[in-house]
């Protein structure tokens, strides 16, 4: 392990009490990892498709009901 590494976590230790990370004040996500992870294949497969045009078929997947494209 490299002498600046455990310079470093000595540091964090004398200044936090802890080595532990701790969580970022990061603004919250609008959608949910879930969701991204429904949108990103879709946006990889036709990249020329609008924002409106994801908004619409997750408005419909999240109905339940069976979206077909118009």
């Amino acid at each position: 392990m490299p002498v600046s590494t455990v310079q470093s976590l000595i540091k964090r230790w004398k200044i936090l009490g802890s080595l532990y990370i701790k969580p970022r004040s990061d603004r919250p996500r609008k959608i949910s990892a879930k969701t991204a992870r429904r949108i990103v294949p879709d946006a990889k497969k036709n990249p020329q498709v609008t924002s409106g045009e994801i908004w619409k078929k997750m408005v419909w997947l999240l109905q339940g009901a069976q979206y077909n494209g118009t």
